[in-house]
């Protein structure tokens, strides 16, 4: 027994070279998860520029085109070690019944090829990937397409700034720490963790006052860091506690580190933060590796299946 039951593949296209399907795939193959794959079907822009009668009877030899391709794909990986099911959605709200769809069937995590989206798309609009965090309040993996099968090294992104509900924010980064622990202890990959701090208006008339201000207040913002980090069992050369914004943080140690997988909270953005998108999702509309977006209700209360 590994560490998931069921994996969901989502896939909005059907691609026999999708990195979610290879990755949902090879992560059953080691865990014994079953598999279940998901097709979002999207008419093309050329049929929904047709009169509506034609758009009706279009649309729905598209569909049953796509259903069939969809389950040629799917067949192609069957096997006898793997529990491979299929399934297709056409709706008019497709995402709003994806949601509804995922949540229902309560997967321990399901599994996306990333899809890149400018600022200007998150500031007008709200992208699939994005929806996706928001709406299904569980552990959602987004993977480049340029992605190894498995991930060997993964780093969990936990924040240990000063917080109003310290015991919450506690559990809520043990609860990645687990998320990461998880899929790490499943592939044999390295975990690392990571906590970005940022000083920056820290500002003093006399400059050495100022630094020792600055050495206080980081040793008092490390504390807690080290305080999870010791919790947790990491590793010291494993532990970075890096200053910078968390964005700007997150890819340098990715690229640093060789990441494959970073593991990330989901917040819901409020104020200023709703137009600019939080970190989360920043990162997941340009990934600089899989991205495993862990929505708070989960973090808080969902555990993996025993691991021997």
């Amino acid at each position: 027994m590994g560490q998931y039951r069921q994996l969901l593949v989502l896939l909005t296209e059907v691609d026999p070279h999708s990195a979610a399907l290879r990755r949902g795939l090879a992560l059953a193959h080691v865990s014994g998860a079953s598999v279940h794959v998901l097709g979002l079907f999207e008419p093309s822009e050329e049929h929904l520029l047709r009169e509506e009668r034609l758009n009706e009877a279009d649309i729905k030899r598209q569909y049953e085109h796509y259903r069939r391709r969809l389950a040629e794909l799917v067949e192609r990986h069957r096997s006898s070690h793997l529990t491979l099911t299929v399934d297709s959605l056409n709706a008019d709200d497709i995402r709003s019944q994806a949601i509804d769809y995922i949540s229902e069937l309560q997967p321990e995590m399901v599994i996306k090829d990333s899809e890149t989206a400018s600022a200007l798309v998150r500031l007008f609009g709200t992208p699939l990937d994005c929806a996706l965090m928001r709406g299904f309040k569980g552990i959602t993996q987004f993977v480049p397409a340029a992605a190894s099968s498995l991930p060997q090294r993964i780093l969990v992104a936990v924040d240990t700034a000063f917080s109003e509900t310290p015991a919450v924010q506690q559990r809520f980064n043990r609860g990645l720490v687990a998320a990461a622990r998880a899929l790490a202890l499943q592939c044999d990959a390295q975990l690392h963790l990571l906590s970005a701090y940022n000083l920056a208006g820290v500002f003093a008339s006399d400059m050495s006052v100022t630094q020792a201000w600055i050495d206080e207040m980081r040793e008092a913002l490390q504390e807690p860091f080290d305080a999870l980090a010791d919790a947790e069992g990491v590793a010291l050369d494993r532990r970075h506690f890096m200053e910078g914004g968390p964005v700007q943080v997150i890819r340098e140690q990715v690229a640093a580190l060789d990441i494959d997988a970073v593991v990330m909270g989901v917040v819901q953005p409020k104020g200023l933060d709703k137009l600019l998108g939080d970190t989360t999702e920043r990162i997941v509309s340009r990934p600089p590796c899989s991205v495993l977006a862990v929505h708070p209700e989960v973090a808080e209360t969902w555990e993996p299946s025993p691991f021997n």
